[in-house]
């Protein structure tokens, strides 16, 4: 059984502090893989609650080592929120910052991109300006996990597996967490924005229920 044999910070900011080198280390292995990634295939997603609210999505295919390292690693991003609940949502800001950092060097000023609804089904094509894609991308509120649909070029929609194995990661509370793994063709991790509304930003899932689920089961 892998073992982190972690325990949860005494105090989030000595934390936060403790893993900036871990943290830092994720920030960089994702941006590689970002840059080395094919052209990325903008994605607009429709809120299911609420039609007239779209966050932006996109896919960022990564190696099976990176896949394995990031969700199963003493160091990798569920590490983090075991730690602690604040500072893996300091890490999961800072990913989504990096990556928004990226897209701002990359994306046009007028963004052709996939538009999906939930399902999620493809429903067509829309044109998403730069400043609203980017916008959506808020790292209090946007998130990166692993992508369990792929939206190809051409619209279709591939469902994956959930990734959940039955290999198991003693993280020191009375049960195990489940590992994550992919096949080498199934290693995508998603980067997904806060819904834009006629309100404002919002997420459909509160990011401190997110962050505790986390910490406790390592599950999001």
């Amino acid at each position: 059984m892998n073992t982190w044999n972690l325990a949860a910070a005494a105090d989030a900011v000595i934390g936060i502090a403790e893993n900036a080198v871990a943290i830092s280390a994720l920030i960089s292995d994702v941006g590689i893989a970002l840059r080395n990634a094919d052209p990325l295939d903008p994605i607009w997603e429709v809120s299911e609650k609420c039609p007239l609210a779209g966050r932006s999505v996109v896919q960022i295919r990564v190696s099976a080592t990176l896949f394995e390292s990031f969700f199963n690693s003493s160091k990798g991003y569920r590490a983090m929120f075991r730690r602690g609940p604040r500072i893996g949502s300091v890490a999961n800001a800072a990913l989504v910052a990096s990556v928004k950092d990226r897209l701002s060097k990359t994306l046009p000023d007028s963004v052709t991109a996939h538009l999906i609804e939930f399902g999620p089904t493809w429903i067509g094509r829309t044109t998403v300006s730069k400043l609203e894609f980017l916008r959506s991308f808020d790292p209090a509120l946007a998130k990166i996990w692993y992508s369990t649909a792929e939206v190809a070029p051409s619209g279709e929609i591939r469902l994956m597996p959930t990734g959940t194995s039955e290999g198991k990661i003693d993280v020191g509370l009375p049960h195990a967490c489940a590992e994550i793994r992919q096949d080498p063709e199934d290693c995508i991790l998603e980067a997904k924005g806060a819904f834009i509304g006629p309100h404002g930003l919002f997420q459909s899932k509160d990011p401190e229920f997110r962050a505790q689920t986390l910490f406790i089961k390592g599950e999001a």
